[in-house]
């Protein structure tokens, strides 16, 4: 089992996929439904959760569980206790990939 933080922006906006209350509440879901183990989430689209998946697992998982809208919304999930990461969606600033390249 790993930890990971799993972070998202909704859009606020309405597309085809749903309202930003409907994609935001089912992205929510998703995680909460994924957790294998513990899991926090005090912040504002942020959590931390224990799961058995790595994480590109972990995000296409939440992504299909979810109305997440690759178009206009963001998820990542980072593995902290390996140096796994995955970014499903609309990712403006590729600079993850070279902070993460650190760890």
């Amino acid at each position: 089992m790993s930890v990971f933080m799993v972070s998202f922006r909704i859009a606020d906006k309405t597309t085809v996929i749903g309202s930003y209350e409907e994609r935001y509440d089912s992205v929510n879901t998703a995680i909460q439904s994924l957790t294998t183990g513990r899991h926090w989430s005090e912040t504002t689209s942020f959590h931390l959760i224990e799961s058995d998946l790595n994480s590109a697992e972990l995000a296409v998982s939440i992504d299909r569980a979810s109305l997440l809208d690759h178009g206009v919304d963001l998820l990542v999930c980072v593995n902290l206790s390996k140096n796994g990461y995955k970014v499903v969606g609309d990712n403006r600033d590729q600079g993850i990939d070279g902070i993460m390249a650190h760890r």
